[in-house]
């Protein structure tokens, strides 16, 4: 049992200083008497733990390694980040390797957050907009090879572009099947962007970046992204991938309930700068940055905490709404139906901040598994 007593709870829509107590895995009160025994964390905050849906690498691990100690390590590099939860992504690779990282995901435990799935971006992309694919592997839309490679139903998103999808088939299929498809990579019209998200697709994969701009004569995928709200906007807020602008304007449009913050980060995330690898190719990491040898951005470096604190500053947003966006909309869009948020009877995937948004505990499946020094 873990008991709270008079911490700065981060509801969905207002913050509470209560109390919170957790038995067997579960959130089992909140409000429970302040004098209770346990742990006094008047200045801290106590948040949902966050769900990354969207990163490739950790700590000098990449799920494209397609090994158990990879997905393993990733998993506890995450805790110091806050994040209790995430779905491996690959990238554009061979279809064997796909194959084989896709599958081993399907039965592997980890013993940091919780591993809740696949996504998958690429190969289905537009060359156009590769940004750090890799260009040999990248191919039309395939049914059954998707199938094949979803054979044990853990894929939970596929980032794709639509315009390489012939009559929308991969995008009907996996709708049909309750797989969530992202707009991604892509260099499709306004027309086919909105027609996607007719046929079933339901998400924007990193907003603004490798998908075609905004024209007064066709506002391409990205207008039909600040324009519909019937689709998440993934946004890497790191100020590099998405300036500062972009992002309030992002917000303007989309607001906290369509908007999903990642990290999209790769391997060299917890290492030091230089040089570091993505999808075989050769990345350099400097100040803050993980670009390829042609300056094309090749993922990032970004903690989720980092990113929730990003949102507070670049769109002036308060803390309640940027942890919405870091647990409660993937939790959401991934079906997570007892995560995301605090409520009695979830999971007690839960993250600890201090006043700085640094993280200092976090506690996956009601154990604490990362803690830092703290003042009690």
């Amino acid at each position: 049992m873990i008991n709270f007593k008079k911490i700065n709870i981060v509801l969905e829509n207002e913050i509470v200083t209560s109390s919170l107590k957790v038995t067997n895995g579960k959130i089992e009160s909140i409000g429970s008497s302040s004098d209770e025994q346990g742990f006094d964390f008047s200045d801290y905050y106590l948040v949902p733990g966050f769900i990354d849906q969207h990163i490739h690498g950790s700590a000098g691990f990449d799920i494209m390694d397609g090994t158990l100690e990879a997905f393993d390590e990733m998993s506890k590099s995450l805790l110091k980040e806050g994040t209790t939860s995430f779905l491996g992504t690959t990238i554009t690779q061979s279809f064997d390797n796909i194959e084989k990282t896709v599958h081993l995901m399907a039965d592997a435990k980890v013993s940091g957050a919780n591993l809740v799935g696949v996504h998958l971006e690429g190969p289905f992309l537009n060359k156009v907009f590769k940004g750090a694919q890799p260009e040999q592997y990248i191919i039309p839309t395939d049914v059954k090879m998707f199938d094949k490679w979803n054979k044990y139903k853990n894929i939970k998103i596929i980032s794709m572009a639509a315009e390489v999808d012939e009559d929308f088939k991969l995008i009907k299929h996996c709708s049909k099947n309750n797989i969530i498809v992202s707009q991604a990579h892509t260099n499709a019209t306004y027309d086919i962007s909105r027609k996607a998200i007719d046929n079933g697709a339901k998400g924007f994969t990193h907003a603004y970046n490798a998908m075609s701009k905004l024209h007064h004569r066709d506002i391409g995928v990205v207008g039909n992204m600040l324009l519909n709200n019937d689709a998440y906007a993934e946004l890497i807020c790191d100020g590099i991938h998405v300036s500062k602008d972009a992002v309030r304007l992002l917000y303007k449009n989309k607001g906290r309930e369509n908007i999903i913050l990642i990290t999209d980060s790769m391997r060299a995330k917890y290492l030091p700068d230089g040089k570091s690898e993505l999808g075989g190719q050769e990345v350099f990491v400097k100040n803050n940055e993980a670009r390829l040898a042609d300056g094309t951005l090749a993922g990032s470096i970004l903690k989720m905490n980092d990113g929730v604190r990003n949102m507070i500053e670049f769109a002036n947003v308060s803390l309640v709404d940027a942890v919405y966006m870091a647990s409660t909309n993937p939790a959401k869009n991934l079906g997570l139906d007892t995560k995301g948020s605090i409520k009695s009877g979830f999971d007690a995937d839960l993250t600890v901040l201090n006043k700085d948004l640094e993280v200092v505990m976090t506690i996956v499946n009601g154990k604490i598994v990362y803690e830092k020094e703290l003042k009690k």
